[in-house]
């Protein structure tokens, strides 16, 4: 977007944030070989892809964030995906815990 201001151009830039997120339940126990696996599935995809909890925000493209996800049976969290081709990543990302 482009306004002028007496005879001045002034550049308003204007993101528009958009996200997608998905709930997701653990119906089964995993091990810790499932946290590469989720990494490079998450890498695949331009969008930022994130595990919520309530009290960690992690970044799924992070092997060091990822160690600390704790993926027992039972537990729940969200799933959170936002750039270009964020609908793709995520139910995609969410195939993995089914």
């Amino acid at each position: 977007m482009c306004q002028s201001t007496q005879g001045k151009f002034v550049y308003i830039y204007e993101r528009k944030l958009h996200m997608v997120t998905k709930d997701v339940n653990i119906t089964k126990e995993y091990g810790a070989d499932i946290i590469p696996y989720l990494v490079q599935s998450a890498c695949h995809y331009e969008s930022t892809l994130h595990i919520t909890d309530g009290s960690k925000n992690i970044n799924m493209k992070s092997i060091m964030g990822m160690t600390i996800l704790h993926l027992k049976k039972g537990s729940t969290f969200k799933l959170v995906a936002e750039g270009s081709d964020e609908a793709k990543a995520i139910d995609e990302i969410a195939v993995c815990f089914e």
